[in-house]
């Protein structure tokens, strides 16, 4: 925990939670891995516009822009992907026409409007890799953390642009989440974080003891190369696999990642409770000193940066954050918050830095996000 204690308030910068949801955009449920297909959501029927709906429904209860880790590879409407190597378990014979039909236009439409809520994020075309029509886990990486040739990662990166751009979505992704956890960093220019950041991306959450790690992380949690910040994951708090799947807290790290049908039903219908579960559990959880619910993203990252590089002291008159130990990059650049828990209400200043809002939540606290000044030096928080 990140606290100051005074006389009859308590000063927290408290750790965001964030939600990942993994493997989204499948239509087929079926998990194909025992027949050369790709890991799906071993769910029992087909994905519909249901169940993007019950996703806009949690983000709008958690006021979040949720990221969808999407695999897009059933998306495609030309069948185009049987000229991408590796990319399908069909090959140069690959025809998506089973998944082609009305309902992609709809569903397409339908994140076009509520792209303020969703965010797609890059997870894969179908998740694995294929070598000589061989299934291998996964797209970008193998299990030992090699990445594949260069080449193959660039085109495999084009053609999810291409996916994105059939579908009426413009602009690559910010958040890259890799498939299977398959992963490597601290190779500098020769890593993949270079060349996912030609793309667009500026953001990586991943399992750092899954990683193939060429250096040690400048944290155990948070670590960036070059102008992309890696975020630890965690595990997930429920199997990939389980449908419907009650609220469990990690509460361990800023990352919550889910699997799209830990949050549906087999009954597109009931979607909405399963969803409100979880809304219930994150909101009631999330209103202590402890965490903050992130608006999005880069809120996500740059609290997370505060929480874990800051130094926290108590001074004469309230709380010193010296963020001196945050790196000087984008990703980690503006807006952090910080909580009070009050007997008395008050108000408060701040130095080396603006508080551009205040909010009062629950049971006596009150929120303040704060802007630091362009010298990034130290804040120092104290009653009015």
């Amino acid at each position: 925990m990140k606290q100051i204690r005074l006389s009859d308030t308590v000063i927290s910068v408290p750790m965001p939670i964030f939600l990942v949801i993994e493997d989204v955009g499948w239509w087929q449920g079926i998990d194909g891995s025992l027949r050369n297909e790709p890991y799906r959501n071993r769910f029992a029927r087909r994905h519909c516009l249901a169940d993007y709906q019950a996703l806009t429904r949690l983000a709008k209860r958690l006021s979040m822009r949720i990221a969808l880790g999407m695999v897009m590879g059933e998306w495609d409407r030309t069948n185009f992907l049987k000229d991408v190597a590796g990319a399908t378990w069909m090959g140069k014979a690959w025809d998506n026409k089973v998944n082609q039909g009305p309902w992609l236009e709809e569903t397409a439409q339908y994140l076009r409007d509520h792209n303020h809520f969703l965010e797609i994020a890059l997870h894969g075309i179908c998740h694995e890799y294929w070598q000589d029509g061989q299934m291998q886990r996964s797209e970008f990486h193998d299990q030992d953390g090699r990445m594949r040739p260069r080449p193959v990662i660039q085109r495999h990166l084009e053609a999810f642009a291409t996916l994105l751009e059939q579908n009426g979505w413009h602009g690559f992704p910010r958040l890259f989440i890799p498939p299977a956890l398959n992963h490597s960093f601290g190779n500098k220019d020769n890593s993949i974080q270079a060349v996912l950041h030609s793309f667009g991306i500026k953001f990586v959450t991943t399992r750092f003891d899954r990683a193939n790690q060429y250096s040690a992380p400048a944290h155990q949690n948070l670590t960036w190369e070059g102008e992309v910040g890696l975020l630890e994951r965690g595990s997930s708090p429920v199997s990939w696999d389980r449908a419907a799947s009650p609220p469990v807290w990690p509460g361990t790290n800023p990352i919550l990642p889910l699997h799209w049908g830990n949050l549906l039903h087999r009954e597109p219908q009931r979607n909405n409770e399963i969803v409100d579960s979880w809304a219930d559990m994150l909101l009631a959880k999330s209103a202590g000193l402890d965490c903050i619910l992130a608006e999005d993203l880069a809120s996500c990252w740059r609290q997370a940066a505060v929480f874990y590089l800051a130094d926290l002291q108590r001074n004469q008159r309230g709380m010193t954050i010296d963020i001196r130990t945050i790196p000087d990059l984008s990703i980690f650049s503006g807006p952090f918050f910080v909580k009070t828990h009050e007997r008395q209400s008050k108000s408060w200043n701040c130095s080396g830095a603006e508080i551009i809002s205040s909010k009062r939540g629950t049971d006596h606290i009150n929120i303040l996000k704060i802007l630091p000044n362009k010298e990034k030096e130290v804040v120092n928080i104290f009653p009015a």
